[in-house]
């Protein structure tokens, strides 16, 4: 499958008033950046090393897909199902995640700088090691979330969020001072 079969499925889909269905799909390293697949179903996608930069995969259903160490600086998954999607390594600056399921999602080493997570779940994902310098996370529900070794520089997160994340050790605080 490449870029112009996905754009085809997407294209035959709204013709029929459908959404798009890439359930499974094996999309792993493709360019598909500025592509549009707001609502489309990725369930258990692969789509690691993609570059989806300035994507449109708003409401989009991405349950358990693997976007491991891709692209998607300036991407739009407001509202998205990523529910235990695997997200390691993965570059999400400036990305608009806003309203995003998270549950349980890995997204260790990521690089989410000035990224939107405002009212996104958060519970139980793992951000260890992750790049969350200027996130904006006010409203995100950060219950049992990891964020262990993580950098949250300026991060815009509240006192209360911060109080109910599981790990929070040698984690970089929004004032810049390393918790032991």
């Amino acid at each position: 499958m490449n870029r112009e079969d996905v754009e085809k499925i997407i294209t035959l889909a709204r013709q029929k008033s459908q959404l798009p269905n890439l359930t499974g799909a094996n999309l792993a390293g493709m360019d598909l950046s500025g592509i549009n697949l707001h609502r489309a179903y990725l369930s258990g996608a692969n789509l690691r090393g993609a570059n989806l930069t300035g994507a449109n995969l708003g409401w989009a259903y991405l349950r358990e897909a693997d976007l491991s160490e891709a692209t998607l600086d300036r991407i739009n998954l407001n509202s998205a199902n990523l529910f235990r999607g695997n997200l390691y390594k993965t570059h999400l600056n400036e990305a608009d995640l806003r309203r995003t399921n998270l549950r349980g999602a890995n997204l260790s080493y990521a690089y989410l700088h000035r990224v939107n997570l405002r009212g996104a779940n958060l519970f139980r994902a793992n951000f260890a090691y992750a790049d969350l310098t200027e996130a904006m996370m006010i409203g995100a529900n950060t219950s049992g979330a990891d964020f262990g070794y993580a950098n949250l520089s300026e991060a815009n997160i509240t006192r209360e969020q911060l109080s109910i994340i599981s790990s929070l050790k040698e984690t970089i605080m929004p004032d810049g001072i390393k918790r032991s």
